[in-house]
């Protein structure tokens, strides 16, 4: 009888073993541990001068994927719905959506875009980064409820996704944005 019962555990045992599931193997195990991901198609490394002030997958069940970088003290603020916020010296976002189609991205990228046109005064033009191309946004506006005043935002689509990454700027700030946004593009990871 105990050699039944032991011959069933090693049974049951030996079913289990096969039917685990082995660990996934990471595409791409080149990328830093370091660095903030979105999933496996997107990883961004933290920039000089900048720390990681949030990073956030609770929509990536939606496809979306969102984390900014900050620069000098936060102050407490009312926005202009409201609301209570933290406005930095200077802020970087980066916004990651996983699409299904091209023709969707594109769809979305434009709306993207639109609104950002609809928030600040813009000029456009285009840059190339590496081997990708963005499209670029320098953005400013005098509205006293934006405690951004100036900055730069590009998006590009690779695939079914769009990424849009920008840097926003309160009055006083020193930097460079779009040198800002250029090194920030530059350690981006497709």
């Amino acid at each position: 009888m105990k050699k039944a019962v032991i011959l069933l555990l090693i049974s049951v045992l030996l079913i289990l073993t096969g039917c685990a599931k082995p660990p996934e193997e990471d595409p791409h195990p080149e990328w830093d541990e370091a660095w903030i991901r979105f999933g496996d198609v997107l990883a961004a490394e933290t920039v000089e001068g900048f720390e990681l002030n949030e990073s956030s997958d609770v929509m990536s069940i939606a496809g979306l994927w969102y984390a900014t970088w900050t620069v000098g003290e936060g102050e407490d603020i009312v926005n202009s719905q409201g609301r209570d916020a933290v406005v930095y010296d200077a802020q970087i976002y980066l916004l990651l959506k996983e699409g299904n189609t091209e023709r969707g991205a594109e769809a979305d990228i434009e709306d993207w875009i639109h609104r950002e046109k609809e928030a600040y005064e813009t000029s456009e033009s285009s840059l190339t980064v590496g081997e990708r191309e963005y499209r670029l946004l320098h953005l400013e506006t005098s509205s006293e409820g934006n405690p951004y005043h100036h900055g730069d935002a590009a998006f590009t689509i690779f695939g079914a996704n769009i990424v849009t990454a920008e840097v926003l700027a309160k009055e006083g700030f020193a930097g460079d944005t779009q040198a800002i946004l250029l090194d920030f593009l530059n350690h981006l990871h497709y």
